[in-house]
This record gives C-alpha cells, structure tokens and sequence, in this order.
C-alpha cells in the first residue's frame, strides 16, 4: 500500500531530477552541436612555397590563394577528422568558419571522412610561380612575316622528349600546376598528345593552347574532349584580308576562320591576338566585328615589333604616333558598334565586356611612397615564360633579342634554383620601382613618374638591348606626347564614370 505522505514528499525531488536530466541532455546537445568537424572542398588543395608558406590552390581554375598563419592554422583543422570546438573560438574565428562554410570552401564532414591525398598540405622547396607559358617546340608551319622568334627557320630548335620531360618535371617539383602551351606551333609535335597526357597524368592543367589553326581539326578537338579536357584556344588572326600576306601561307584567313568556328561550335573559349603594321591598321574595325560575331570572348590587339624575321624591313612598321593615333581612330567605332566584345589596344586602351570596365595597362597609378615595394612587373611574380631551348624568361617578347642569352637555362641549372639565386631572371622578379628611378634620374622628377612607373620591361629592352631597367619609350611617348589625355577625352564622350574608374594596377598579392 502507497503512503500518500511520503509519495507527496518525494515528488518535488523526483522531479528536480528529471528537470536535471532533461538540463543536462540539452546541455549534452548544445555541447555536441558547437563541437564540429569541417572538411576542405575537393575544389582545394593545401600548399606552400618558400616565402609563401600558407597557401590554397584552387583545383578548377589557375589561381593560389595566400593566408596569414593564423588563419591558416584554422583551415588546416578542417582535414574532416579533428574536432573544433566553437566555445573556445573567438568571434573572428567562428566568423571565418561560418564565411568559409557560406562561400563553399569547407563543409561539415561525415563520419569517416577525410582528405583526399591531393589536397593535404604540400611545400615545395621553391619560390611560388602559378603558371608557365611553355614553348614546346620553335618549328612552325607557316612563315609569318612578322614572327620575333623567327620559327619559319626555326631559329629556336625543337627540345627532345627527354628535355621536355626535364622541364615538365621542373615545374611539377616548383609545384607550377598551370600549362599554356605555345610554340612555334606546338601541334606540329607528332608527340603532342603524348606530352598532354605527361601533363595530365601528374594532375597539372594545360588553360591555353596556341595555335595558327591549320591543325585544330575535329579530330584535334575529338582528342582532347576524350581525355576530358576542354582548355581556351587562342589563334593568331591579323586581320581581315590582310592575314594570308602576314602569315606567309595563301588560305590562312580561312583557315584560321574555320578553326574558330569549329571550336566554337563545340564549346571551346577562343580568343585571338592581332598583329598589326602600316598595312593592316585600318582592318581593325572590320576584324572585330567578324571576329564578336563568331563568339570569339577576347581579341588582343599589338603593333609587329622590329624583331626576327621583319627585323630588316623597317617599312611595314608603325611608328608610335601612328599606333596610337589608329587605335584611338579606332575607340569610337568600338562604342559605336555596341562594344562587340572585350578587347586590348596595346597597353593604350583596354573594355572588359563583363566587368563594364574601360582601362589602360599603361596606367599604373602607383603613389610615390609606394615605390621601394611596388614591383616593376606583377606579371612575373606569378608568371614565366620557357623557351623551347629551356631559358626562363619573364615573358615571351624577350624571345630573339641579345638579351635572351642572359636568362639562365633549366636544362643546365635546376628551376629551384633559378627561382632562388642570384640572376637576370630574379632581378627582374625583385626590381621595384624604386629602383627603376634611381636607375634613371631625369625621370624622378617627371609629372608623369607615378603613372607609368618605368613601363614594360619587355619593351624598354627592345630598344635597350642590355639594360633591364631603361626607360620604356612607348609609355613616355604615350604619356608626354598627349595621347593619354586624347584617349581621356574620347573616353569621357563615349563611357560613363563608373566605367572610366577601372584601371590595371600594378602590386603584389597580399596575404589574405
């Protein structure tokens, strides 16, 4: 029998009981929610590099994203395995996470889930480069009038499989995971498909092939689409009658034509590059609008330079007022057709279709008190060119000058130490704008110093064979023969501010 008594007295303490347990439960759930395991995307992968030590690469497009050490030290728990407890984060931490997670970078793991072998942390024993234009043969098939590396005679050679393979391994030890290939005409290579799947096979990607056209058949295309691929292929077309004369070989106009209709047809980025001279510049207008209504993305436009197989017919070059002059011609039509699609002028006058942005790469726009850390050249701080004789260069325009031989070779030194020693090519790479002023005195005093900065390095050592850091007489003709202010004042007639605000910068990747 049940006393009422004592039941009643030990009903308050019973359920003081559950009341703790169901406390404890909820404090049990809450504890085990702010307890979590995150997981790296498999879009990313960790990596680091000498000076550069805390870095994420992007596995679906060419870009390497750098980090402070202690944000990194967050990412590097997201391997699906250790647990993070919220409570002891600090607001910024949790803020990090909680972005991080929004933006798809990391999500929450699944019990026995972890990293897959590709993206746990990496270093390579070398400075950072994010990509490699690679010369893969000097030989062409066509005789372009105008070509600086004189590949008609193939002035360059053409590396062995095995020097290939010495060069392919060099990037991958640096940890250089992006291809453009070039040449010459790289798809004269019997091996090339060979090469291809070399890249492919040690997880490397090729963006950018280069090519005149001649030999990008269905077949071609078939190729690569077989081993899932689909990079942007750039062609060379220098205008619309004007490009079988150019290039040497009679057909090439269509030739060329055809090839970019057929991958466009297929789904292949094109986009092209325009050489022009006395004979050509006034095809611009004409080239654009044929070339926008094919779907070609992006046509970058530049004048022959006096440089290999045109270096002694001085006649079909464009002096700079002329250049200048015909592309600023050019400018209106450009806004007058309905900007067909985004282009580059030289450096004089860039439009990004997609960004609504007019610019000019000339343009750098650095403050004074920036200049003992600006760099020279940004391009070259990601970015390098190989030539098929294996010579690191900062750029491809440096091919066939006396220069060139100055450039160490990677088929002779290890890439490691290229990137790391003293040389031509890490001068380049460290050279600030500092010391481009210091190297020329009457241009520390000019109105114009922080807008040009020194110019292309490229182009100064085209008309200063053996001096790095000389004056770029391209850009100090743009900026004190008045043509920036000419460009300025079609610019305002045809852009609207908002447009008129974009510029190309030139400055360094800072951590994130």
């Amino acid at each position: 029998m049940i006393d009422l008594n004592t039941s009643c007295k030990a009903m308050p303490a019973v359920q003081l009981r559950h009341e703790c347990m169901e406390q404890a439960e909820r404090a049990m759930k809450q504890k085990t929610e702010n307890i979590r395991r995150y997981l790296l995307d498999s879009r990313f992968a960790l990596r680091g590099w000498k000076l550069l030590p805390f870095a994420v690469q992007h596995r679906d497009r060419p870009l390497t994203e750098f980090f402070r050490k202690d944000k990194y030290r967050l990412l590097l728990d997201c391997d699906g395995e250790t647990e993070i407890d919220f409570d002891t984060l600090t607001d910024e931490e949790r803020f990090y996470y909680d972005q991080w997670e929004k933006n798809g970078i990391i999500r929450r793991s699944a019990p026995g889930e972890k990293l897959l072998p590709f993206q746990q942390y990496r270093y390579y024993d070398a400075r950072f480069k994010q990509k490699v234009q690679w010369s893969v043969t000097g030989k062409c098939n066509y005789r372009c009038r105008h070509c600086f590396m004189s590949a008609p005679h193939a002035a360059q050679g053409e590396p062995s499989w095995q020097e290939l393979m010495t060069m392919l391994d060099a990037f991958e030890r640096c940890g250089i995971r992006t291809m453009h290939l070039t040449g010459g005409e790289p798809l004269v290579r019997r091996d090339f498909f060979d090469l291809v799947d070399e890249i492919l096979k040690r997880d490397l990607c090729i963006e950018t092939i280069y090519s005149n056209g001649l030999l990008v058949t269905d077949s071609f295309l078939d190729q690569l689409e077989e081993r899932g691929i689909r990079p942007s292929i750039q062609f060379s077309f220098d205008g619309i009658g004007h490009h079988d004369w150019m290039r040497g070989i009679k057909g090439a106009e269509k030739i060329a034509l055809d090839a970019i209709r057929r991958c466009i047809s297929r789904g292949f980025q094109v986009t092209v590059s325009m050489v022009v001279c006395r004979e050509s510049l006034g095809s611009i207008r004409d080239t654009v609008n044929l070339l926008a209504s094919l779907g070609v993305s992006h046509l970058k436009v530049g004048a022959a330079s006096p440089q290999g197989e045109w270096v002694n017919e001085p006649e079909h070059f464009l002096t700079m007022p002329e250049m200048f002059e015909g592309f600023l011609e050019y400018i209106p039509h450009y806004f007058e057709d309905g900007k067909p699609m985004s282009i580059g002028l030289g450096g004089v006058f860039s439009y990004d279709v997609f960004r609504q942005r007019a610019f000019s790469l000339y343009e750098k726009d650095i403050e004074e008190s920036l200049f003992p850390n600006a760099q020279m050249c940004s391009h070259v701080r990601r970015e390098m060119y190989v030539s098929p004789q294996g010579r690191v260069l900062p750029c491809m325009s440096m091919v066939g000058g006396p220069i060139e031989q100055q450039f160490p070779n990677l088929l002779e030194t290890p890439l490691e130490k290229i990137l790391d020693q003293n040389s031509l090519y890490m001068d380049i790479v460290s050279f600030t704008v500092e010391d481009y002023m210091k190297h020329n005195a009457d241009c520390q005093t000019c109105d114009y110093r922080q807008n040009c900065c020194g110019g292309c390095r490229a182009t100064a050592v085209r008309d200063h064979e053996n001096d790095y850091l000389s004056k770029d007489l391209e850009v100090c003709e743009y900026f004190r023969g008045g043509w920036k202010e000419k460009k300025d004042h079609l610019l305002e007639q045809f852009c609207s501010e908002k447009e008129r605000a974009g510029s190309h910068r030139n400055g360094t990747s800072g951590n994130r």
